[in-house]
């Protein structure tokens, strides 16, 4: 018996288009969620991000989460109390967005660029007063694997907590694990959210699965056999796909998806 996870993409899928239309070609494509950037869209077609959740909601669509932006997120493991405040109010602005906007989970990233710090004590406690803020407005916190292999695992063994987990992000992994699935053997039961895409081992090309070199049965044999949330997408055309229509484009990525939700069942891989 296989589980049927929701099936999303994230609400960026890479045509320019009104975010409105955008939703529409989801919704048709048989996505039945999508997940949002918290930040303004502006040119062509403007639209403020505090509109953006119930615009999903009025397309019948479930908003899964929300991505904020990661812009010198390596500073909330600043030794600096100041610099690291900063920050944390930042992101406890978004997590009373989520609220305020009923939407269930925050997706962030732990740290920007090339060099980011190692994990330290000074980050536990930045995450220790997000998690405080989190548990009381009931929303989930969801760290994302990027370019260190250590800093998820770091936080979730520090902090026990029902509304802290990480989202896994396929391409991050592939780039920095390789084949190195600690992450989801040891906390598979917090994994909270998936960003799910390809790439050619060399960058983050966040092409539909099946399209670069990612072990696609290797990522289903280590996949948590108790995740029952989504399946949801992070990917981008190709330069060849961009000169197709995004609906051929969603026909595709829906099918990419349904095809990796048959990988993971149950009992795992099942066939």
């Amino acid at each position: 018996m296989r589980h049927q996870y929701p099936l999303g993409i994230f609400s960026w899928f890479g045509f320019v288009l009104p975010f409105q239309e955008r939703l529409r070609l989801i919704k048709e494509a048989g996505f039945t969620t999508t997940s949002i950037w918290w930040e303004d869209e502006d040119t062509p077609w403007p639209v403020k991000k505090e509109s953006m959740p119930q615009l999903v909601r009025d397309m019948g669509l479930v908003l899964e989460n929300l991505h904020v932006p990661y812009n010198n997120s390596s500073e909330l493991w600043s030794e600096r109390d100041s610099v690291r405040s900063e920050f944390i109010q930042r992101h406890i602005r978004w997590l009373n967005d989520c609220a305020t906007h009923r939407i269930p989970m925050m997706v962030m990233h732990l740290t920007e660029g090339v060099d980011p710090p190692a994990p330290n004590g000074d980050g536990t406690k930045s995450f220790r007063e997000l998690v405080k803020v989190a548990e009381e407005l009931g929303i989930m916190i969801a760290i994302e694997n990027t370019r260190r292999s250590d800093n998820v695992p770091y936080l979730l063994s520090k902090i026990q907590s029902n509304y802290l987990g990480f989202c896994y992000d396929s391409s991050h992994h592939f780039l920095s694990d390789k084949q190195d699935f600690n992450l989801l053997e040891n906390f598979g039961e917090r994994l909270v959210a998936t960003h799910l895409s390809d790439n050619d081992g060399l960058e983050d090309r966040h092409w539909l699965p099946g399209h670069g070199i990612i072990d696609w049965v290797m990522v289903a044999q280590h996949f948590p056999t108790g995740y029952r949330r989504c399946l949801t997408l992070e990917a981008y055309p190709t330069t060849e796909e961009r000169e197709e229509s995004p609906e051929i484009y969603l026909k595709r990525a829906i099918q990419k998806v349904k095809n990796l939700r048959d990988q993971l069942g149950i009992e795992g891989l099942s066939g």
